[in-house]
């Protein structure tokens, strides 16, 4: 990854017709979009958590092959929002499906028991509102059914995919396993043959449009994710106030604030004796290392920002507020 990556107006085509593009992943929260991306792009770009919209902002990953780029658009999950964050992260999921070339609409396959409860099943009312805000924007949606390793026997699918099919006229409807690789090689294929012809918009080595210090606030949000209780994470916001690269000794020295929303929440996320936000860091830091491949050190603060999650400028003011690509 660049260390400070740019979309770059003019790149020599590899070949007449080399195929460029952006490519949607949308979809109701926790369906395995950011997990899709980093599997495609074959890095950790995307943090991903067993908790339900942790992605808040658009991200592009950039996938590059031999004849194609596939700008891929990881966006937040569509859901029923009322706070100001909510609708922030909505209006970003929506914002980015109305962009692309090819739209993704992701859905998880449910658990189901034998043959009689999958003929009798229904897709649920967040994976029907996900479909019907994406079926308004008028592009065609291609349909991709995540995490299939968990269903046994595989047969159990086709009542799955009859049901949703007599929903809507999707361009195909695709099963996969980002954990396995099942039907990713599909995937790849349709996304390629669905690109217009055109040039690269980015570098070759670039596999993202945000900057690491982006990055590194994100693996702080997963690390908050990791360590504190289901609710806790969600009244977070992490803002890098520094980032340093030092050359002797080759390390990154970075200064964050983790923003919570109430002077409560602030002694939880310290923990007694400080050992919660030690570990925090500690983990942060590892992910950081991972990422960039240097040393790092990594100095963590605590900060309320009263209702944050409900202020729209305030939001603004954390860096909750800017289209990922300069695109609407």
């Amino acid at each position: 990854m660049s260390r400070e990556p740019q979309a770059i107006p003019s790149v020599p085509v590899i070949a007449d017709n080399f195929r460029a593009g952006r490519v949607g992943l949308c979809g109701r929260p926790n369906v395995g979009k950011s997990t899709l991306l980093n599997a495609l792009v074959g890095a950790e770009l995307a943090i991903a958590t067993r908790f339900p919209q942790t992605t808040r902002e658009r991200l592009l990953g950039v996938w590059t092959g031999p004849g194609h780029q596939a700008v891929l658009v990881d966006t937040p999950g569509i859901h029923r929002a009322k706070s100001a964050l909510n609708r922030f992260m909505v209006d970003e999921a929506l914002r980015g499906a109305r962009s692309v070339d090819v739209l993704l609409l992701l859905a998880e396959v449910p658990m189901l028991a034998d043959a009689a409860a999958a003929e009798l099943w229904e897709p649920g009312e967040g994976a029907m509102a996900a479909l019907t805000a994406l079926a308004e924007i008028g592009k065609p949606i291609t349909l991709v059914l995540t995490k299939v390793d968990r269903l046994h026997p595989p047969e159990l699918l086709l009542p799955v995919i009859a049901r949703w099919t007599g929903l809507h006229g999707f361009a195909a409807v695709l099963p996969v396993s980002a954990h396995t690789g099942a039907g990713l090689d599909d995937l790849r294929r349709h996304i390629i043959a669905g690109l217009p012809l055109g040039q690269p918009r980015f570098d070759e080595d670039q596999l993202s449009d945000r900057s690491m210090r982006w990055h590194a606030g994100e693996r702080v949000r997963a690390a908050l994710f990791r360590h504190l209780g289901d609710e806790l994470p969600y009244a977070c916001a992490v803002t890098i106030e520094a980032f340093k690269e030092q050359r002797r000794p080759e390390k990154d020295i970075i200064r964050a604030t983790i923003h919570v929303e109430r002077e409560s929440q602030k002694p939880m996320l310290i923990g007694k004796g400080g050992q919660t936000i030690k570990a925090i860091s500690i983990d942060a830091r590892k992910a950081i290392s991972g990422l960039t491949g240097r040393a790092c050190d990594l100095f963590l603060n605590v900060s309320v920002t009263a209702n944050w999650t409900r202020d729209a400028a305030l939001m603004q003011r954390l860096g909750l507020h800017e289209a990922v690509g300069g695109e609407s």
